[in-house]
């Protein structure tokens, strides 16, 4: 690696960032940006590489970037770096977090399927009642017997897969095209074959992004295909893939089991959405992969290690495919 010791600035909300950042990097000029007097954070003019939240970087970049080549984000999502930069920045590369989050996201998929397999909510509310009933568990699955169908076989997809497939699942993944065979995957269709695939599913988790082609993917009766199975609907991914008047209608038709919802085409919730208090769904505030510093710093790492040695950096923003 060349010895060239470009300024990083690091500015983010994730606690502890730089400092794991440092440690990781400890040859490395980093600096932090706090806010002036104002409350308006100054980046030095030869900042060169911008580890920050996506505010961050749209601030930098606004300010006019100066020195600037490269923002990594700590954020996946891209919607809002694209309504602040309609084309790309002009000299500016930019990459999302991609490998970051995804073991927190595939815990969290998991655990919820095994919270319903295992009647571990009924049971906690029949502890409240001193209830002594067994009868929520007498149609208990075993894992191994279920299919789960991952809409994406991205990184974070891959995770899921792989966490979901080692407790002894059935793994499917749909993607946009056909891909080479992988690993974590016991079989992968194509868009072209939403149907059949949502049809063979006890649980259908979605991870794609929000583009032109994921909005209301799955809106209007394409969960009619589900109403063999009945699966239940895990949304880690983005909102905007269902609308929510289809979703309650699915729950209702009977279409899907159940829903677990962890983002939502608005947020917060509003207050007087009917998700909150529909009995099929389970609501949590779009936290089912949390910023934890050494996870994001890792992802860092590896892109600077690429961008010292003038590598193509890993998870760039493309402004054509939309993430």
């Amino acid at each position: 690696m060349t010895t060239r010791r470009p300024v990083i600035c690091v500015s983010s909300l994730v606690p502890r960032l730089s400092a794991v950042v440092r440690q990781l990097l400890p040859a490395a000029e980093i600096r932090d940006v706090p806010p002036d007097k104002n409350g308006t954070k100054k980046f030095p003019a030869n900042t060169e590489i911008l580890f920050g939240d996506t505010p961050e970087i749209i601030s930098l970049i606004n300010q006019g970037h100066g020195d600037l080549k490269w923002a990594q984000s700590t954020w996946a999502g891209v919607e809002t770096i694209f309504k602040a930069f309609p084309k790309p920045p002009e000299g500016v590369t930019i990459t999302r977090m991609g490998d970051g989050f995804g073991r927190l996201m595939a815990e969290y998929v998991l655990g919820y399927i095994l919270s319903r397999e295992l009647s571990i909510l009924e049971l906690s509310q029949q502890q409240q009642q001193k209830l002594w009933d067994k009868s929520c568990v007498t149609d208990r699955r075993m894992l191994s017997s279920l299919t789960l169908g991952i809409l994406g076989v991205g990184s974070i997809s891959t995770q899921i897969a792989s966490l979901c497939k080692a407790a002894g699942m059935t793994v499917w993944g749909l993607s946009r095209s056909h891909k080479q065979p992988l690993p974590e995957f016991d079989r992968l269709a194509t868009s072209a074959e939403l149907g059949g695939f949502l049809a063979g599913c006890d649980y259908i988790c979605n991870v794609l992004p929000s583009t032109g082609d994921t909005r209301d993917m799955l809106s209007g009766s394409v969960l009619q295909s589900c109403q063999s199975k009945r699966p239940v609907f895990i949304n880690v991914g983005r909102g905007s893939i269902i609308n929510e008047e289809t979703l309650i209608s699915a729950l209702e038709k009977n279409w899907l089991g159940a829903a677990v919802l962890d983002v939502f085409s608005e947020e917060p919730l509003p207050p007087d959405s009917l998700l909150w208090s529909h009995p099929g769904v389970t609501v949590t505030p779009h936290m089912s992969g949390p910023s934890v510093a050494e996870n994001i710093a890792v992802v860092f790492v590896e892109n600077y290690k690429k961008y010292l040695n003038n590598e193509k950096l890993d998870h760039i923003v493309n402004w054509n495919r939309g993430y």
